[in-house]
């Protein structure tokens, strides 16, 4: 394949945001033609954009505007690539429909979050947004049902031990994981509990009052209002440092897809969630990265929110870098300081997320009940042999 020398990165990426979005006009339409006309390292854009979820969205454009541009290896990879992703993400919407009409049978209330809901309800197609599993988000008191539903589907819980009489109350996982390994699906619960990188634990009442139907393969699926599902987006984002693309074009596919959007609630939705920075953040983002377009007086507030560009622009260049760096634990400390406005709320929510235990702690030592609190001395030291005090890791962390 075409090789290019390290001054080219910028192409490659820039290529990659050019087409990490449904709609291209015609000024970002030329640049794609313009970027692909120049040699270019395909096998690194193929990676990134395997590495950004973003590459149902690169073969869309690139056979619109540069059907030509791809070596033949590269694009066969590509073919191959986009092939696979529709058949998982078929299987895993079927799964969804199926996983809903047994909760309506249960009476469990539940609302599904990203996967294929979002990828109907924003982009329009379930095959143009990629994702590996199926999220649904219901209230604590719902999961020994929903457990129940799941298993008997033929899924099995990562850590079976967490809904056992003997787990300790403090050990609630980011997420309840259920996985089908033959068919390599998953299943994930998100509960008020669960939802800790949220500033504060929203309102599930709230949420669920606020809930609309989405066509997904013709049948109707919860999920939440647009006004309540961006700042989620925001804050699901931001809990991973932003390290994928394809987050940024969900806040940008959801805001063009909902034209009738209420921004007023929406910024009322983050402030109750002590998220506004968060919002501030994702929307910078979707705005100077994807031209997602905001209403003057969203647009000033984002742009008055000096904190909140200085986090979007050191994102941006931790991106167009050509060797991806994830940040040292000081780095992610000082990211979570600077989430919430205000100094002390900013340092609350940065030290809680580094002491309070998660699945990686239990994978790294399993502690009896009794002495389950001893995990938020451990989740530090952990945190530290993982990512290092002052020392950037070359690839992406896998929670």
């Amino acid at each position: 394949m075409n090789s290019a020398n390290e001054n080219s990165v910028n192409r490659e990426k820039q290529l990659l945001i050019c087409c990490a979005r449904t709609r291209v006009s015609p000024q970002v339409a030329q640049p794609i033609r313009e970027i692909t006309a120049q040699p270019l390292d395909w096998d690194h854009i193929l990676y990134e954009a395997e590495e950004n979820s973003l590459t149902p969205l690169l073969a869309k454009h690139l056979t619109e505007f540069a059907p030509a541009a791809l070596p033949a290896a590269a694009a066969e990879l590509l073919n191959k690539t986009c092939r696979a992703n529709t058949v998982r993400n078929l299987y895993l919407t079927g799964q969804l429909i199926h996983l809903f009409e047994l909760f309506r049978e249960k009476g469990i209330e539940a609302a599904s979050y990203k996967g294929p809901v979002l990828a109907a309800q924003a982009y329009g197609d379930v095959g143009l947004r990629e994702f590996e599993d199926v999220d649904v988000v219901l209230r604590q008191r719902d999961l020994p049902g929903a457990h129940e539903v799941i298993v008997g589907m033929g899924y099995q819980p990562k850590f079976d031990w967490i809904l056992s009489p003997d787990a300790s109350a403090a050990l609630v996982p980011g997420e309840y994981n259920y996985r089908d390994i033959a068919r390599r699906a998953m299943i994930e619960l998100h509960t008020e509990r669960t939802l800790r990188h949220y500033p504060v634990p929203p309102n599930l009442e709230e949420f669920f009052q606020n809930t609309v139907q989405v066509d997904v393969a013709g049948r109707k699926v919860p999920t939440f209002g647009p006004e309540y599902l961006l700042p989620m987006l925001c804050i699901h984002g931001s809990k991973d440092f932003w390290e994928r693309l394809s987050w940024m074009a969900d806040v940008s596919e959801l805001i063009q897809a909902c034209p009738a959007l209420d921004w007023d609630k929406t910024l009322r939705v983050a402030e109750s969630l002590h998220a506004t920075r968060i919002l501030h953040l994702g929307l910078a983002l979707a705005s100077n990265t994807l031209d997602a377009p905001l209403p003057p007086a969203v647009a000033k507030a984002v742009e008055s929110d000096a904190i909140a560009q200085e986090l979007e622009t050191e994102i941006m260049q931790r991106h167009m870098q050509r060797k991806f760096e994830t940040l040292d634990a000081a780095g992610r400390l000082s990211y979570r300081r600077r989430m919430l406005a205000g100094y002390a709320e900013g340092w609350r929510y940065a030290l809680r997320l580094s002491v309070v235990p998660a699945e990686e702690d239990w994978v790294m030592l399993r502690l009896p009940k009794a002495l389950a609190p001893l995990y938020i001395a451990l989740r530090p030291l952990r945190l530290l042999r993982k990512y290092g005090w002052a020392r950037r890791p070359a690839t992406k962390p896998t929670a």
